[in-house]
């Protein structure tokens, strides 16, 4: 093996996995005297790269069965990424979803019901198993149950009501597994963004208000959100990574021989409706693409202050659903020639509740004969969310200020040892 291979080896460590750098490192430990320099240097480039991957990966034997559990309300790319991290320093993941009831009594009601949260974390990607957890916080016994030998959460550890940690009790036990949280987005900024819809609303690209007014007999428009909040929402939007992309996608393309499926949409703000019509589409064929529309498309199409939730966000949100093995973003609001050839779609399908201008965004693959609609079971929708928080605006806002003030305070105060999975 000469110096030019050697390097080669070592120079790609974005792609290796923690086996390929532990058996060149091996390679480097085995090589011959004669090339000491060579060998010296391969192992410090060996070393390098095992020292820059998540100790859970390498330095951490993973428990065999770890409980997370959570309200899983308006489902986002944080919540997502808790799951993906608590995935990683575990082989089955055990996610409980916190009963409404519970949920209510010690923050008050969620936007979703059981039904639709327990949805939605079943079709994650990173969850093996999902149970109904009676109460708000865990306790050892109820992870014994489910034979889990640790719990996991972010580094924003809850409170009790009376002020303890509620999760004393599993660190005392040495069973505890900490994350870091997802900054840049919560249930509670989506809330946040939902107020707003009605009253003054961001473009993300511009980062400015834009006063508009929708839902007037609500009258809305005249619910004081708090300046400071509307202030924590702008300035701490996501900011996403191409190692964040990389860490949510399958890595995965069509095998010669597959039947291609291809379904576009907003998917903004992710829905039992979203799951259901992605579900049936996989089953239509071997490989999913999801063609996702970008910001301005969707706004020219739904109109008010659509949507929601950014182009990145949305495409983390569809990479972590079981169903989608790949995203295409930013695709042409009418399905064209090219966008079937490049990705050889053998069949467009549509869900029966989606939304549309008067140009049929479907015309050509109906013409060409690979068309196909899925009649929707669950015809939710993000207007429908949106309605259930403007019929109980003044509990949400009062909810909604609560809580983005606890989130202000402990960005402001928090020390950052924890390092991202």
């Amino acid at each position: 093996m000469d110096q030019n291979n050697l390097h080669t080896l070592f120079f790609i460590d974005h792609i290796l996995k923690n086996e390929q750098a532990q058996k060149i490192q091996q390679l480097a430990n085995e090589y011959s005297a004669e090339n000491a320099h060579i060998r010296d240097m391969a192992k410090e480039q060996a070393d390098l790269f095992l020292s820059q991957l998540p100790i859970s990966s390498y330095g951490e034997e993973k428990v065999k069965r770890l409980y997370f559990d959570g309200c899983f309300d308006l489902m986002h790319s944080g919540h997502f990424n808790a799951l993906r991290q608590a995935k990683e320093l575990c082989e089955t993941l055990v996610v409980g979803v916190i009963k409404s009831d519970a949920i209510a009594k010690a923050k008050g009601p969620p936007i979703m019901t059981d039904e639709e949260r327990l949805a939605l974390a079943s079709a994650c990607k990173w969850v093996d198993e999902v149970v109904v957890q009676e109460t708000y916080d865990p306790t050892i016994e109820q992870i014994d149950r489910h034979s889990c030998s640790h719990v996991a959460h972010g580094d924003d550890l809850v409170q009790t009501a009376d002020g303890k940690d509620a999760y004393q009790p599993f660190k005392d036990a040495k069973r505890m597994k900490i994350f870091k949280r997802t900054e840049g987005i919560s249930t509670t900024d989506i809330v946040g963004r939902m107020l707003l819809m009605t009253k003054e609303v961001m473009w993300e690209e511009k980062k400015v208000f834009q006063k508009q007014t929708i839902v007037e007999a609500s009258n809305i428009n005249q619910l004081d959100i708090d300046q400071a909040s509307i202030e924590q929402t702008l300035n701490n939007k996501i900011l996403n990574t191409t190692r964040r992309i990389m860490q949510f996608s399958n890595n995965k393309k069509p095998k010669s021989g597959d039947k291609i499926v291809y379904i576009d949409g907003s998917f903004d703000i992710l829905h039992q409706g979203h799951v259901d019509v992605l579900r049936k589409a996989k089953e239509m064929g071997d490989f999913l693409y999801v063609g996702v529309y970008d910001n301005e498309t969707i706004n020219k199409i739904k109109g008010k202050n659509y949507p929601i939730l950014n182009l990145q966000e949305r495409v983390l949100n569809l990479l972590a659903i079981k169903y989608v093995d790949e995203v295409i973003m930013g695709v042409p609001y009418k399905v064209n020639e090219q966008l079937i050839k490049n990705f050889k779609i053998d069949l467009v399908v549509e869900g029966s509740c989606s939304q549309k201008t008067s140009e049929d965004p479907y015309e050509l693959p109906i013409k060409l004969g690979i068309y196909k609609q899925i009649k929707a079971v669950n015809k939710q929708t993000a207007d429908q969310l949106i309605e259930r928080i403007v019929s109980n605006r003044l509990r949400f806002l009062e909810k909604y200020n609560s809580r983005k003030k606890k989130e202000i305070n402990f960005f402001e105060n928090h020390d950052y040892k924890v390092e991202e999975i």
